[in-house]
Formats: structure tokens, sequence, C-alpha cells
């Protein structure tokens, strides 16, 4: 942006210079170039995309955009897993959007908080939810101006491994039954420590929808 601002500056300035040459037999004037600058940055504004006028048309149907995680990306079985979506052709932070699908082969319905305009103008809204233990199938759905309903397109993600807890004891080995009561109790830790996990971030997502809806 500053480079070309410094293009139409010069520009202006060697018209402005011209001119002032030719009607005033080289006597300049303070006064043009002050107009001169405030063209210049007028100008500079107009030529770039986006910035004195908004790049979204609110005359076409509200757009969703959302980029999916990969199986890499995806946090511990539990811990809380960001989802971020991005609307086109609208500015509006108050928007109606929802998280639809099936994770672990449950049905999930979540409406989102209150968004937020990002660097690009544009309404972003977030949500956390716990982390699938296997895999999760979901899409998005946003309420148009004229109260229909769109969705966007499907999205999955998957793991590409399931965490097991169950401990393996040989039958060869001294006090296999008592080694195999311990591997239990210990299965179920682990098992109740994930449980925990998600259930803190569930917590966690329904406090912030409570949050959102004081606001």
């Amino acid at each position: 942006m500053v480079q070309l601002f410094c293009k139409v500056f010069n520009l202006y300035r060697q018209r402005w210079r011209s001119k002032a040459l030719s009607t005033q037999g080289g006597a300049f004037s303070r006064r043009p170039a002050k107009v001169t600058l405030v063209a210049a940055i007028i100008a500079c504004c107009i030529t770039q995309p986006g910035y004195a006028q908004p790049a979204e048309d609110e005359n076409k149907p509200i757009r969703i955009l959302h980029r999916q995680l990969d199986s890499k990306s995806i946090p511990q079985i539990g811990n809380p897993m960001r989802l971020e979506v991005e609307l086109l052709n609208t500015f509006d932070i108050t928007s109606s959007v929802r998280l639809v699908g099936a994770k672990d082969g449950r049905f999930i319905d979540i409406a989102f908080p209150r968004g937020a305009l990002n660097a690009a103008d544009r309404p972003t809204f977030q949500i956390e939810i716990p982390s699938p233990i296997a895999a999760m199938t979901y899409q998005f759905v946003v309420h148009q101006r004229n109260g229909s309903l769109s969705s966007s397109e499907k999205f999955t993600i998957k793991r590409d491994c399931i965490q097991n807890f169950k401990v393996v004891v040989p039958e060869d080995v001294p006090n296999t039954e008592f080694r195999r009561e311990i591997s239990t109790l210990v299965s179920q830790a682990k098992i109740l420590e994930r449980d925990t996990a998600s259930l803190e971030a569930s917590l966690k997502l329904v406090e912030d929808i409570k949050a959102s809806l004081a606001n």
C-alpha cells in the first residue's frame, strides 16, 4: 500500500508542478499542495480492494468458509477442539450458525456463540467441543436473511489410530489373576481420565454459550 501511495502522490505532484509553472511563472503556491495530498490519499484508498468499498455483496446468499482439521491436528481425546467458520456476503456478527453432525456415532447440534469481524471484515465464529475418540462428520447451517436455511458441504475428521487402554497380561507369569485385576483398574482409570477431560470441555462450551447469550 505504501508503494502505491508513493506512485499516486508523485503522479499528482508532477501534474501540479507543471500546472503551477505554466500559470504562475514558476511561483509556487502552498495551498494546492494540500489539496493534491488529500487527492492522492483518496485515490490510494479507492484503488485498494476492499478498503474504501466492501468486498462482500449483501445482495447474494450468505456463504460459509471452513478449513477442516487434518488427522495430525486433532487434539487428544476429550481435549477441546476449536472449529472456526467465516461468513461471506454479510457483515452481521449475530448471524445464526449451527454445527450439525455425528461425533463417534452420536448426533450433535450446537449453536455458535456471537461472532466477531476478522482482519478481512468477515464475520468469524468459533466454538470448542471435545475432540472425538475416533471420527466426526459435520457440517454448518446458517440462517439466510429471508429466513431460509443453507448448509455447507460435509466435513469428516478421523484419527489415524484409536487409543486403546487395554493391558495384556501373559498367562505364564506369577500372580496372573492379580496382574489382570491391576491392569483392568489401570485401563478404567485411563478411560475415566479421558471422560473427565471430555466433560470439562463440554462444561466450558456451556459456559461460553451462556456468556454469549448474556451479551
